[in-house]
């Protein structure tokens, strides 16, 4: 049986869900390619050329929502997909039931499309993670090794269309670099990498990655640990990120309805961060390399204060989240690939930034620790209590300017006292970006969290 394009196969499907008595419908597609080189020693250590392709449907039979999916676009499975949906058709009991959506009357533009990405061919990516390597290691005879030296892009197309007359569809590319230099001294081994994305292999250079990456990880020869008890923190922005991130779901709104988080909507407008705290979610933002226009409902993205100047504003709904809550969904429906059940996550969500300089956050640190990394993210946090404790190394600040490097400590504190205890934030904002969606974080002074060390 022939393949078919999203389209035809979309008419096809939607004709006999309708003769098979569905009352609604939905269809979901999702195409993308990735090209990837890893190089070890002079040599390509990996290397890949993947592709990936399916539509995920959902309808409505006998009043309850159904689920299936296909990898093959081939009419003669139409009919097995619309058996399977129809038979699990309310096997999940929720509170609400899904409804599907049938659009906006305007949604915002966004530019996340370069056809020029393609016009690189694979010898000079395969070429440039060998010179990434090569330049890494030449750098300092202390660099013991450049491992993880990979250039890789990607390609996605996305589409939906639905019984009520959405039909929406978006094409993103993107591309990335990155390197883990290892060094070495007195017995003493350090590490750090270093990432570029882009979606211009214009802007990729690889020999400011590898100088990046080098200068960081022998900055950290020499580390120590230090005396515990509680110190004023800065984070630098990839910390930030990695905290804010892992405690992103207690803003979801199906995990406050579920109990785990301590927010919910009954606490809108109330003060839950200090007053420089302002921490969105936009689907659109130049920032980000993974702008959607819409979500994976088909409600128009949209840019919202989640937390602004300290006061909870809003939770992140999908529709059905929302229904429960008597609101509006805020666009931030997801699925995990074609195949999966709707959830909610968040889009572009960053921390607005200040007007200090990171260089000025820290000369104003009279005795405190810049943090540069965070390990045990997942086995040392609790995301319903807001706990964390966590493994971290940085640099010790006295009287403005950096002492020593950091290492054997242990962060401790609470994500929900964290928001109150912000006393500054830094302009200097970045984002590291997925495939949909990312995470923009300057970096951000915290008052005190306490420190276990010697």
């Amino acid at each position: 049986m022939a393949k078919l394009t999203f389209e035809a196969f979309r008419d096809e499907l939607f004709a006999q869900a309708k003769a098979k008595g569905f009352t609604d419908y939905e269809l979901y597609f999702s195409a993308g390619s990735g090209f990837s080189v890893r190089v070890f020693q002079g040599e390509i250590a990996e290397y890949k050329n993947t592709t990936t392709e399916g539509v995920g449907f959902r309808g409505t039979f006998e009043g309850k929502m159904g689920y299936s999916y296909t990898e093959n676009l081939e009419s003669d499975l139409i009919p097995r997909i619309l058996d399977n949906a129809a038979a699990n058709a309310g096997a999940i009991e929720s509170a609400e039931d899904e409804q599907l959506y049938p659009g906006d009357d305007k949604y915002p533009e966004v530019v996340s499309y370069n056809p020029a990405l393609n016009n690189t061919d694979d010898a000079q990516k395969i070429a440039w993670a060998m010179e990434l390597e090569a330049y890494a290691k030449s750098l300092d005879p202390r660099v013991t090794m450049a491992d993880f030296c990979t250039v890789t892009n990607s390609e996605n197309h996305m589409a939906m269309a639905n019984s009520y007359g959405l039909n929406l569809s978006q094409k993103s590319n993107m591309a990335a670099g990155y390197v883990l230099a290892r060094v070495a001294e007195n017995g003493q081994n350090k590490s750090s990498m270093e990432f570029w994305m882009g979606r211009d292999f214009a802007d990729f250079d690889y020999k400011k990655l590898a100088d990046k990456a080098v200068k960081d990880a022998l900055s950290f020869l020499g580390a120590s640990s230090l005396p515990s008890g509680k110190y004023p923190i800065l984070l630098n922005p990839d910390t930030a990120r990695n905290i804010f991130n892992v405690f992103d779901s207690v803003f979801i709104a199906e995990r406050c309805q579920q109990g785990f988080s301590l927010l919910n909507k009954d606490k809108l407008g109330d003060v839950i961060a200090a007053p420089c705290v302002t921490l969105r979610d936009d689907g659109v933002t130049d920032l980000s390399l993974g702008s959607m226009a819409f979500d994976a409902e088909g409600v128009a993205t949209k840019n919202k204060a989640i937390i602004e100047n300290g006061v909870l504003k809003t939770l992140l709904y999908n529709t059905k989240t929302a229904a429960i809550d008597g609101v509006k969904s805020t666009g931030n429906a997801s699925k995990e690939g074609y195949g999966g059940a709707i959830k909610t996550s968040t889009t572009n969500y960053y921390l607005v930034p200040g007007e200090k300089s990171y260089d000025e956050l820290v000369a104003g640190l009279e005795k405190g620790i810049i943090i540069t990394g965070v390990a045990g993210l997942h086995s040392g946090v609790n995301p319903v209590s807001g706990d964390f404790s966590v493994s971290a190394d940085g640099y010790y600040v006295e009287g403005g300017k950096i002492v020593k490097p950091v290492e054997q400590i242990t962060i401790a504190g609470n994500f929900y006292e964290l928001l109150k205890n912000i006393q500054a934030v830094g302009s200097d904002l970045s984002f590291r970006s997925m495939g949909t969606g990312g995470t923009g974080m300057p970096s951000v002074l915290v008052s005190e969290l306490s420190v276990a060390g010697e």
